[in-house]
């Protein structure tokens, strides 16, 4: 399995060099790219965005890890995105969440419509992250609901998920809920607005049993360097939860669009 997520891997890289160029809406928000909040949009019909970045958590009562990110993002058909993607961590086998180190995750984003006067943009999101990294076990899938509403410069959004937890083991729910809710804003507008500030919070529902929720917090800037270039960094808190729970944790990265 790892040796075909290489290859795939090889085989986009190899399809960005045939694609035409394409300006990057640096208000375009997908997960992890820096926050966990996304937005109802996909991108472009028949773009490919190349979103890469890295990562540290330091954690309450347990050893830090770095995290690196690398995702790639189609504009398959119209309203619709491909996802395929993956994670890798320092000292993968104290990794004790449900993403494990190498996992490949595949996905699908479809937008209903776009947002009226009075009518927010929907939006359904599926994804599949499949039992290929270190010390992992089991399929798990994702459904997430997204709504969009801009209220003048101001866009927020609201993402309620369900995962389907896979694998073997009594201590893990058979499913948990998330919900995150954010958004950004143009610093400078309306003279200035390559650079966006945003900011969310999100509440996830414990893997294991017998644990307490999940609730964090993030701010970060997504900056539009050059046209198809957009900078991104995030920093964010866990509030409450598990006891080794990330105490702060800071996400910087890239996307590049075809």
């Amino acid at each position: 399995m790892k040796i075909r997520f290489v290859t795939i891997t090889i085989a986009c890289l190899v399809a960005i060099s045939t694609l035409p160029a394409m300006a990057l809406d640096h208000g375009n928000l997908d997960e992890g790219r820096p926050l966990h909040i996304q937005d109802a949009y996909p991108v472009s019909l028949g773009e490919l965005v190349v979103e890469a970045g890295a990562g540290f958590a330091w954690r309450r009562h347990s050893s830090g890890h770095g995290f690196f990110p690398v995702q790639f993002v189609y504009g398959i058909f119209p309203n619709t995105q491909l996802e395929l993607g993956t994670t890798f961590f320092t000292s993968p086998h104290d990794i004790d969440s449900q993403v494990k180190s190498g996992d490949v995750s595949v996905g699908a984003l479809y937008n209903f419509n776009q947002e009226t006067l009075t009518l927010p943009a929907f939006a359904l999101k599926g994804s599949l992250q499949l039992p290929t990294g270190v010390d992992s076990s089991g399929v798990e899938s994702e459904v997430t609901g997204i709504v969009t509403k801009s209220f003048h410069r101001l866009i927020l959004s609201f993402n309620a998920g369900y995962q389907f937890i896979g694998g073997h083991n009594r201590d893990k729910r058979s499913g948990r809920y998330k919900f995150v809710f954010g958004g950004g804003y143009p610093v400078g507008a309306p003279m200035h607005t390559r650079t966006v500030l945003l900011a969310d919070t999100y509440l996830e529902q414990a893997s294991r049993r017998g644990e307490k929720k999940t609730v964090g917090g993030e701010i970060g800037l997504r900056h539009q360097l050059r046209e198809r270039l957009v900078l991104d960094i995030g920093v964010g808190s866990e509030f409450s939860g598990p006891s080794d729970r990330s105490s702060v944790f800071l996400n910087a990265g890239f996307s590049f669009g075809f």
